[in-house]
């Protein structure tokens, strides 16, 4: 584990257990994410990537276990400030410009810039100028994961999680981002889902597969890399 200032962060995931029905999504999972690495969570569609997302930032409900963040030693449960979720499926104020809502956005959140400008952050995400005062409806669903990201890279949450990141940028764009991700892991626990294998590869610390409602996490230590692809589909197919 790497230093937040002066401070050791790890994720911990306790018996973690969500159902929908009688169907089992979560099963009991123990698992912990520590500061300073990348993880990127690998599965079938279905398998409940985006559900494990949803129970971590609390915007679901589980029916047993647990989510704390241990800092230097001290467990606590997570508070709101401290994820930041950038969803699969934005869902962003429409009837303000793309410039409203970051700028209302730093206000309410008393955020500072880090040092940017709210423009300098439409820069790194190749927002247009032009495109900045229109109307969020008016976005395509790209622009719109584009802003979500943006908000959460201005944030900086302790612990980010990653729905599909980058499946709706450009090559530019992606590349960009995946530089920003990897600038700020030493001070940040960041968890990625994503289908994009090339992507996991090019910038994971741990690749983890949820498969049957558990987290496995993968020895990509031992993996041929050009031979990675196979590896993961052999993995996720294995018991099945």
């Amino acid at each position: 584990m790497l230093f937040f200032g002066s401070m050791v962060m790890e994720l911990v995931l306790e018996g973690l257990q969500k159902q929908f029905d009688k169907k089992t999504v979560l099963n009991q999972i123990d698992f912990s994410f520590s500061q300073g690495k990348i993880y990127s969570i690998l599965g079938r569609n279905g398998a409940g990537k985006t559900t494990l997302f949803r129970c971590i930032s609390e915007d679901l409900t589980f029916e047993k276990g647990a989510v704390f963040l241990n800092e230097n030693g001290e467990m606590r449960k997570l508070s709101f400030a401290d994820v930041g979720m950038v969803s699969a499926s934005p869902v962003l104020p429409e009837f303000l410009t793309g410039y409203e809502f970051v700028n209302f956005f730093v206000k309410l959140n008393e955020e500072e810039l880090n040092g940017k400008s709210i423009d300098d952050y439409f820069e790194m995400m190749r927002i247009e100028e032009a495109d900045r005062h229109k109307l969020i409806k008016h976005y395509s669903y790209g622009m719109k994961n584009k802003l979500q990201l943006l908000c959460c890279l201005i944030r900086r949450p302790k612990i980010i999680l990653l729905d599909e990141p980058l499946s709706s940028f450009d090559i530019i764009v992606s590349h960009e981002i995946k530089e920003t991700l990897l600038r700020m892991k030493d001070n940040h626990i960041i968890i990625m889902a994503t289908h994009i294998m090339q992507l996991a590869q090019d910038i994971s610390d741990e690749i983890i597969l949820l498969k049957q409602g558990k987290l496995l996490e993968m020895n990509t230590g031992e993996m041929d890399e050009t031979r990675f692809e196979e590896y993961v589909i052999d993995a996720l197919n294995e018991g099945e």
